[in-house]
């Protein structure tokens, strides 16, 4: 008796995470959700697990993975974005000043 394999299904992030959510609020089973979208325990299992790593590597702050370095170029246009009001700030009030020194004598 041969049996035909199933087409590998993707689910996406929002499915795994209502079917791990209806679980743990207690609305469903772990046997309803599994009978619902057509997959094992095993899987179901799988998600709750990921789920729970995600959620501790997210809220213990001495875990925090350090940020990836920006590209050379980003960082330029970070650091002119950032500089740009300063630069007009520092323009506006040296001519403030120019005024009262020149009002001033």
């Amino acid at each position: 008796m041969k049996t035909t394999k199933r087409p590998r299904r993707i689910f996406d992030p929002q499915q795994k995470i209502t079917a791990v959510l209806s679980i743990w609020t207690e609305r469903r089973t772990t046997a309803q959700v599994c009978q619902e979208m057509e997959v094992s325990p095993t899987l179901l299992g799988q998600w709750q697990n990921l789920a729970m790593e995600g959620m501790f590597k997210a809220l213990d702050p001495s875990k925090k993975d350090p940020l990836p370095p920006l590209n050379h170029r980003l960082t330029r246009l970070i650091e002119k974005k950032l500089a740009g009001p300063n630069r007009k700030l520092k323009q506006r009030l040296k001519a403030v000043q120019g005024k009262k020194q020149a009002s001033a004598t």
